[in-house]
């Protein structure tokens, strides 16, 4: 996202407002949270019932994230909204460098399978040959 003006007979392009500046710090950590939570972006798009190009855009901070979704992604990994949003901020504090930062620690999930449990999983049957489902690249 970017604004532009003409400021002495000068086009500014590529700024980034502050709000700009914080969604892409949440889409970050949202990433972080589904990277966290041994998921992929296909998977979570699946669980919350959007289009795995929608979340993709709202992780990566080309799109704003709407405040439903926000929650619908909090809550298939058993964290709350605040929490997301207080460690976007400090992502974002530790981004400008210029404030000290303190990091929340993450709390190790229970109900997360070891790395020797890793087991196949099929979320859906598709008619598209493996090559041709691109859902695999954006994990």
């Amino acid at each position: 996202m970017t604004a532009s003006w003409s400021r002495s007979g000068a086009i500014v392009t590529q700024m980034e407002t502050p709000g700009e500046l914080f969604n892409a710090a949440v889409g970050r950590q949202l990433r972080a949270e589904i990277a966290a939570g041994r998921s992929s972006i296909a998977a979570t798009a699946r669980e919350i019932g959007v289009a795995r190009s929608v979340l993709d855009n709202y992780v990566t901070g080309r799109r704003a994230i709407p405040v439903p979704v926000l929650y619908r992604v909090c809550r298939a990994f058993d964290i709350e909204p605040h929490v997301v949003m207080a460690r976007a901020e400090e992502r974002l504090r530790s981004d400008d460098a210029r404030q000290p930062v303190s990091v929340i620690p993450l709390s190790r999930r229970t109900d997360v399978r070891g790395e020797r449990d890793d087991i196949a999983e099929v979320a859906f049957e598709s008619r598209l040959s493996h090559d041709r489902d691109t859902d695999d690249l954006y994990d």
